[in-house]
């Protein structure tokens, strides 16, 4: 732990000192929220996260340091040690219980709740640095029985910059890092990785759990409060509350304390531990989680939190057993600009890094490493000094892993994909490369090619397939191909899956979602060139355009024509990871929309040529605690004449089939349609006994089905998810999502015939 002290500055007009020490247990533990007055004047302070403080006071001035669960001590100032012992005291609770309207801590709460938009921080645009460190180790009472163990298994330090606008505009930039054996991990570590910058939600979430907040809009509803101590600090008042879930609400809440500053009926500081109930037999799971805030006024605009620690207790398996680590971060934030110079080209959430990102210099720690963190920076580094983990830094490389990119010097191999099978070309192996950012960071140049190993794969011609594409540009970017391919007839698409890269990225390469198996006649060969450009705008708006030159080939027919689609797609909170050209959307929140349409043109059509057009819905949303619902939509329309390689099909499931959640069970079959629409109604109810929807088994309610110009086919169903026992699923991720469904057709045309479809559907999510 950091040593404490005793500075004295003399002052000449009051004859006080600046007294400084801290606060610990008899375990050598800092004691945070430890309230240190003085008896002589009635003012006081509390001890920060790290149990330090510091208060203004006369050397024959008595101070009392008290806390909960802890004996109170006094003494002189003049007798004040650098680091003060507090010894435990059990605290016994009183099983009375006071109804809210008379209780003085409720009154607080409330006065805490109609000040929470002037003091939320996410109701203000900011900016701030901050320091970050996230260590990994064992107990203190497995590290004491092998010393041969460095103390800390893991050590990450970042420096970061961040610009807060409003909900979904933010702009997070990686200055620097360190990390054990200077590993080159190209990815980041925010003060908002393992807790919200805001408590003031009704909600927060906490890895995959979600609970109420102890100061949000739900607050009384779910928690029992009661004022345990009261300090002055200067002109404010300082309650120290304690915090609990009410009977019943367990699941939904945690257990702490905090500090409330008045009379701005602001957070000062909180502490909280997560009631958190190990389920499963995971490979691992979270056994405990508690997480620290702390306040200070910035001018006289906001109570702005500049200090975010964690600590995550987690248990591992290891064949029949379970290893316990802790997961720590610290997170200290400086340098608050309210409001903050918002830079021209942050119009959207994105977390920014440096393609060399420099090292983390000890100036910039904002608090010194412990010797134990010393000692084990040098044992790892050494360490992997040894090994040959230079070789291997590509695997190190996530932002180019997670975009489907394998780096390799001034190239990148393409991932996605390096292998296709489909039963009318059989596997398919293929190889892609791209010039990187070595070469030039605005311009891509990309190739790939594949064969064909089945005996249809050359029934339209030579089995080769191959592509070429010159991309300028990132976000707003200009494409330019040529390919010769074996493509699906259908070209309109649901939206029906989280894309992980931006639209419109690596085309040729993306991988089609499908609910029925292809055949060869389901095939055409294509032949194209031409351009397309993408361009973001409105910050929640995508639009493309695409046109080419295209021949498609097929059983027995042929086209050959000038095509042209575009579209437009809006996203709310789109959440973008940058580093040089490598562009990848981590996340985004409902709703969704798209818009899309094309046309064919040849000297025959241009009168009436045939054309599609498509609009498709995704939206997902919680009600309370007690539903999660998402609903997907999508409709569209074809001309008469559109070419039968362009005949949109019904997505339909064959049977037997393990895949898509969000298809028809029943079967319409692969007639084509000018009109068609969809529509996937999902009500899950979460079963509240268990804390993460990972482990927890769900019962869905489902209402879908599909409209055409001709017939109708609605359904309605119920599906289980999680129902498999989780030593069976512990080691495979997919298969705990597993879901048994059961769907009958609800139309009177179908009724009669008293079917029920039977389905085992793995979710995608």
């Amino acid at each position: 732990m950091p040593r404490s002290w005793i500075v004295v500055f003399p002052l000449i007009a009051f004859s006080q000192i600046q007294v400084v020490g801290t606060v610990k247990d008899t375990d050598g533990e800092p004691i945070p929220f430890a309230v240190i007055q003085n008896l002589a004047t009635a003012q006081g302070t509390l001890s920060d996260l790290q149990g330090r403080f510091l208060l203004r006071a006369e050397p024959e001035d008595t101070l009392e340091v008290r806390c909960v669960g802890y004996e109170s001590v006094r003494i002189p100032v003049r007798n004040l040690p650098p680091v003060l012992i507090l010894k435990s005291k059990p605290v016994e609770l009183s099983p009375i219980v006071i109804l809210p309207g008379a209780h003085p801590a409720h009154t607080l709460i409330r006065r805490l709740l109609e000040a929470k938009n002037r003091w939320d921080p996410l109701k203000h645009p900011h900016r701030y640095i901050s320091y970050n460190k996230l260590t990994i180790s064992l107990p203190d009472s497995l590290q004491q029985k092998n010393d041969s163990i460095p103390p800390y298994l893991f050590i990450w330090e970042t420096e970061t910059e961040k610009i807060y606008q409003k909900n979904g505009v933010e702009q997070e930039k990686v200055l620097s890092q360190r990390v054990i054996g200077n590993l080159p991990v190209q990815s980041f570590l925010s003060p908002t990785a393992f807790q919200p910058l805001s408590l003031y939600k009704a909600w927060l979430s906490l890895l995959d759990k979600r609970i109420a907040s102890p100061v949000g809009s739900a607050a009384l509803d779910y928690y029992e409060y009661e004022v345990t101590d009261t300090t002055y600090a200067g002109s404010d008042t300082l309650y120290r509350l304690t915090f609990s879930p009410k009977k019943g609400t367990e699941k939904w809440g945690m257990r702490g304390y905090l500090m409330m500053v008045m009379p701005d009926a602001a957070l000062h500081s909180f502490q909280g531990i997560l009631n958190w109930e190990p389920q499963g037999g995971g490979i691992s799971r979270v056994i405990s989680f508690q997480i620290q805030q702390q306040y200070e006024k910035v001018g006289d605009t906001l109570w702005f939190p500049t200090q975010l620690h964690s600590i995550v207790g987690l248990q591992t398996r290891a064949g029949d057993t379970y290893l316990p680590f802790l997961v720590r971060t610290r997170s200290f934030l400086w340098d608050i600009h309210i409001p903050p110079p918002l830079p021209k080209e942050a119009k959207r959430s994105e977390l920014l890094l440096s393609q060399n990102l420099p090292s983390l210099q000890p100036e910039r720690r904002k608090e010194p490493l412990h010797p134990e963190e010393v000692f084990s920076y040098q044992y790892l580094d050494s360490l992997l000094d040894k090994a040959p983990v230079r070789r291997l830094s590509w695997l190190l490389d996530l932002p180019s892993l997670l975009s489907g990119r394998l780096p390799m010097g001034r190239f990148n191999l393409l991932l996605r994909p390096l292998l296709l099978y489909q039963e009318a070309e059989g596997i398919r192996p293929q190889l892609g490369i791209e010039t990187n950012d070595r070469i030039a960071q605005n311009v891509r140049l990309r190739v790939w090619g594949g064969y064909g190993t089945y005996l249809w794969a050359g029934a339209q011609g030579t089995p080769w397939r191959y592509g070429a594409e010159v991309e300028v540009g990132k976000l707003t970017l200009l494409r330019a191909f040529l390919y010769d391919d074996v493509r699906e007839k259908t070209l309109p698409r649901l939206l029906d899956e989280t894309p992980a890269v931006l639209l419109g990225e690596q085309s040729v390469y993306e991988r089609a979602a499908r609910a029925y198996s292809l055949r060869w006649e389901d095939l055409t060969r294509e032949k194209a060139w031409g351009i397309s450009f993408r361009a973001p705008f409105l910050s929640q708006f995508y639009s493309y355009v695409t046109m080419a030159q295209t021949q498609r080939i097929a059983l027995p027919t042929r086209w050959e024509g000038f095509s042209v689609s575009m579209g437009i797609e809006y996203l709310r909170q789109s959440f973008l990871l940058r580093r040089g050209s490598t562009v990848w959307r981590t996340d985004y929140q409902g709703p969704r929309i798209r818009i899309q349409g094309g046309a064919l043109l040849d000297r025959g059509t241009l009168t009436h040529p045939p054309f599609w057009l498509q609009i498709d819905l995704w939206h997902r949303w919680y009600w309370g605690r007690w539903a999660r619902m998402e609903l997907r939509f999508s409709a569209g329309a074809q001309s008469d004449s559109t070419p039968l390689l362009w005949q949109y099909r019904l997505r339909t499931l064959p049977t037997g089939y393990l895949g898509l959640p969000y298809a028809l069970a029943a079967h319409p079959g692969r007639s084509s349609q000018t009109q068609f629409a969809y529509l996937f109604y999902e009500w899950n109810i979460p079963n509240t006994r268990f804390p993460t929807s990972r482990w927890s088994p769900t019962l869905s309610f489902h209402l879908q089905g599909a409209w055409t110009s001709t017939a109708i086919y609605p359904e309605a169903g119920i599906s289980l998810q999680n129902w498999l026992p989780p030593n069976l699923t512990r080691f495979l991720s997919g298969l705990s999502m597993t879901r048994i469904a059961f769907y009958i057709p609800i139309s009177d045309c179908l009724l009669s015939t008293k079917v029920v479809f039977i389905r085992l559907v793995t979710s995608v999510f």
